[in-house]
């Protein structure tokens, strides 16, 4: 396969350091190491996993509003109330 395209690209004194040192200790130029593992790099769809941390930030207010309300009426608090509502939040973090 011919190799006639270049890339440069930016990074911090730490990443270049890391990079070379792997390159050192397994005897490969940079560019050998780099093109060895562009096939092993998995990218991830960024879009559901930010729609999961969206949910899981409503729930955790949900669970901060009943602990504010429970922490703030402890003789008011129905027991069984607070129980179905934490269960109800224990199945949401479930389904995500």
């Amino acid at each position: 396969m011919s190799k006639n395209r270049q890339m440069n690209i930016r990074l911090s004194d730490a990443d270049y350091e890391k990079i070379q040192s792997i390159a050192s200790k397994t005897n490969r130029t940079v560019s050998e190491l780099l093109r060895d593992h562009i096939n092993k790099i998995a990218v991830k769809d960024s879009e559901p996993e930010r729609i999961r941390n969206i949910n899981l930030n409503r729930i955790n207010a949900n669970l901060n509003m009943i602990a504010k309300w429970v922490n703030t009426h402890k003789e008011l608090a129905d027991s069984l109330k607070v129980i179905e509502l934490l269960i109800n939040i224990e199945r949401q973090v479930k389904e995500l």
